[in-house]
C-alpha cells in the first residue's frame, strides 16, 4: 500500500510540476497600426535629425549621412520589419 501511495504521490507531483512549468504565457499582441505608427514616427524623427545636421554642417558633411543611414537601420530593425 505504501509503495502505491508513494508512486501516486510522485506522479501527482510530476504532473503539478509539468503544469506549472509549461503553463501557456499570456502574450500581449501588438496591433499592426501601432507598429506602423512607431515605424513612421521613428522615420520622421530620423529625417528631422538629418535635416538639422545638414542645416548646421552643410551638404558635404559625411557624418550626417552616416547617422541618417544608422537611423534607417535602427528604425527598420526595431519597428518597420516586425
Amino acid at each position: 500500500m505504501r509503495r502505491v501511495l508513494s508512486s501516486l504521490s510522485a506522479a501527482l507531483l510530476f504532473v503539478a510540476l509539468a503544469l506549472v512549468l509549461f503553463q501557456p504565457q499570456a502574450t500581449r499582441t501588438v496591433r499592426a497600426s501601432d507598429i506602423h505608427e512607431r515605424c513612421e514616427d521613428c522615420t520622421i524623427r530620423n529625417n528631422e535629425r538629418f535635416e538639422q545636421c545638414l542645416a548646421v554642417h552643410g551638404q558635404d558633411h559625411i557624418p550626417c549621412y552616416d547617422k541618417y543611414n544608422e537611423g534607417v537601420v535602427i528604425c527598420h530593425r526595431n519597428f518597420c520589419e516586425q
